[in-house]
């Protein structure tokens, strides 16, 4: 069905880098994640219909690259006399202009046509994703919540150089979970007010995103491979191995160590390069309170006379008549957000992780260096270095050495 009516206004939801499956109904939110390059974040936006946000505002994500099928969310108001108007949702391709979706949602009396210089809008957020309308009948509700990855800790002896041959250490000292949250107070679903609640309202919603570790660390250098590295903690045992070549260039030393950053050492020193990096999990939780009818059955017939119930343990004959109350029920729902379902996933962030070719989980490269000394503890006087996952680590010629730590020279 194709309308035909002016179109009065249009307020964009959002212009979110994001495929709608479906339209949002009143009890069936619909959540969308993507990455937010600028922020390196998972940003998650849960919006649903036929309730007006009590509490809380709106966080929209920010713009994206115009992908083919990405829809574009609009609230559509068409007058039809006597001061009535009909509400339409409708979804157009980002990148055609097409309408491909479109569906009478309500009638409502709060459709006259908006004066020069008014706002329709009861919450009117504009950013660089969009604009973001609630209007005064709050067809629509929008909660967002982010995380970013959490600092691993990759520890290493004798760390920023050590010797061809030397005994050497590296240590996963941790690998912490990481979880962000946003809260929309109430939403009333059902018509009513934090002070006077209706069947089928919401309140206190909270939307989770939580990052799990999925891997141990994997750390990669020049000639010694990949180090599968478990979380033992800053305390735990270290993996021990040793070099057989100098970081020299003809053997794939990488940069100088004055060009990145590693003042300790001679700046005309070489390098190795490799990197290090753990896979994560997704996870998103939507936790809720509902205000729902409720009853029991209680003795005797109700104010008609009429038996409705059994009472436990009684014989037919003398039952009982149903009481109803209302009350506060918890509610939550949630779900693993895989690889493929976020907008905007840089690739290099994808993990397979069972190698089938679909990536299953995330790399985290927020990877800090310290430095442990002999008794593999981490070296206070050193705050750690990060490149983002890459790790330079220097190895010298050992033609000066005299003995190694439990040898005698």
């Amino acid at each position: 069905m194709k309308l035909t009516h002016k179109l009065l206004l249009s307020c964009l939801l959002g212009l979110l880098a994001l495929t709608v499956a479906s339209p949002v109904l009143a009890d069936d939110p619909t959540c969308v994640t993507f990455w937010d390059p600028n922020s390196g974040q998972f940003v998650t936006v849960c919006s649903g219909g036929g309730g007006g946000g009590g509490g809380g505002g709106a966080t929209l994500p920010p713009p994206a690259a115009c992908v083919p099928g990405t829809l574009i969310h609009q609230v559509i108001i068409i007058p039809i006399g006597g001061g009535l108007c009909e509400v339409w949702i409708r979804e157009i391709d980002a990148c055609t202009g097409q309408v491909v979706f479109e569906q009478f949602v309500s009638y409502s009396d709060i459709c006259g046509p908006p004066t020069a210089g008014s706002n329709p809008c009861v919450t009117f957020i504009i950013n660089p994703a969009g604009i973001f309308c609630e209007t005064a009948w709050g067809i629509q509700w929008l909660l967002s919540a982010s995380v970013g990855f959490p600092v691993n800790y990759l520890d290493l002896r004798p760390y920023p150089a050590t010797l061809v041959r030397w005994p050497t250490a590296a240590r996963n000292g941790g690998q912490d979970a990481a979880s962000g949250s946003g809260s929309l107070r109430y939403i009333a679903y059902g018509g009513g007010t934090p002070t006077n609640p209706q069947e089928g309202d919401w309140q206190d919603v909270t939307l989770t995103l939580q990052l799990t570790p999925a891997s141990p660390m994997f750390f990669t250098m020049p000639h010694l491979g990949t180090l599968a590295l478990p979380n033992v903690g800053p305390t735990g045992a270290p993996n021990l191995f040793t070099w057989e070549l100098p970081s020299h260039p003809d053997v794939g030393g990488g940069p100088l160590a004055g060009t990145i950053g590693l003042n300790s050492l001679p700046a005309d020193l070489p390098v190795f390069a490799g990197y290090a990096q753990s896979a994560y999990r997704l996870f998103w939780t939507l936790t809720y309170e509902e205000y729902v009818e409720e009853r029991e059955c209680e003795p005797g017939p109700n104010a008609n006379g009429v038996y409705q119930c059994q009472l436990s343990g009684q014989s037919v004959g003398n039952d009982g008549h149903w009481e109803y109350y209302y009350e506060w029920q918890p509610r939550s729902d949630g779900a693993e957000i895989p690889p493929t379902l976020v907008q905007g996933l840089p690739a290099a962030l994808a993990a397979d992780l069972n190698g089938d070719g679909t990536p299953d989980a995330y790399w985290n490269n927020n990877i800090l260096i310290r430095r442990m000394d002999d008794s593999n503890h981490v070296d206070a006087s050193w705050n750690g270095i990060s490149w983002g996952g890459l790790v330079y680590w220097a190895v010298r010629e050992g033609q000066a050495q005299i003995g190694w730590p439990g040898v005698n020279p």
